[in-house]
């Protein structure tokens, strides 16, 4: 059986999604920075992707200790 994770888009969960963790191969963590013109310098961004290298999913997280969290709560390894 597959498992999904709910995803709430711009923190509204009426924009919610689900992430079927099964097709994520990898994680990619960068800054914030590298997506967009940010200030502030401790939220990062998770990368989901499948195993063809294709982004299925793009989470922000407000520290990297948050996506560490995430990613192991979800996915159940450690970055």
């Amino acid at each position: 059986m597959s498992k999904f994770v709910r995803i709430d888009k711009e923190n509204n969960p009426k924009k919610a999604v689900l992430l079927n963790l099964d097709l994520v191969a990898s994680v990619e963590l960068s800054p914030q920075s590298d997506l967009l013109s940010a200030s502030d310098e401790k939220r990062v961004y998770a990368s989901c992707l499948a195993s063809d290298k294709t982004v299925i999913a793009t989470v922000h997280f407000d520290s990297i200790e948050d996506a560490h969290a995430w990613v192991k709560q979800h996915l159940g390894v450690q970055l």
